[in-house]
Order: C-alpha cells, then structure tokens, then sequence
C-alpha cells in the first residue's frame, strides 16, 4: 500500500473531530487516509457522495456509492468501497471520529 492520503479538518472538538477528503474515484478500492488524533480505538464513521464539477457542492447523482469497511489504526483509517460508475467521479469522502 502506499502512503496514506491526508485529511482535511473541518472541526475539532475535545473528544470528536470531523475530516474530509476530496478525490475522483471509480470502482471497487481499498485506501488509507492519514487522520490525526485517530487510534485503534476510535469509533470512526466514513460517508460519501458525489461533488459536482463546476461548483464542488455536494449532491446525490446517479451513481451508488458504498462505503463497505471502515478500519481505525494509530493515525490512519482504512477504508474499503465502492463507486458504481464507469469512469472517475468527483467524490468527497467525510470521516467522524469520536
């Protein structure tokens, strides 16, 4: 696997933080994300949807999008999903930690 990819924070409070990561993806995929403050104990929750390409908003197109494990390490979350379209789609991926 290679270098996780990095988080952005939204907000941070003392015992929950919430992140977001933008990327165009397509498929089945299984990647880590860098998330600060996370630990092997960490209740994390992973949610997706579509951006649209000229604004960056989020909105509900036709494709279905699944996220199917979510696996905290120290530092790092481990996510495995799906995006059911065929090619790349701008896609915001959304992680609460707690």
């Amino acid at each position: 696997m290679s270098e996780p990819l990095r988080v952005t924070p939204v907000s941070e409070s003392p015992n929950q933080f919430t992140y977001i990561y933008n990327l165009g993806i397509n498929g089945l995929f299984t990647l880590a994300f860098s998330v600060p403050g996370v630990t092997r104990d960490s209740v994390v929750m992973v949610s997706m949807c579509e951006l649209d390409g000229q604004t960056g908003a989020p909105f509900i197109g036709d494709a279905t999008m699944t996220v199917h494990n979510v696996a905290p390490d120290d530092g790092q979350v481990h996510v495995r999903g799906e995006v059911n379209w065929d090619s790349a789609l701008s896609v915001r991926m959304h992680f609460l930690v707690s």
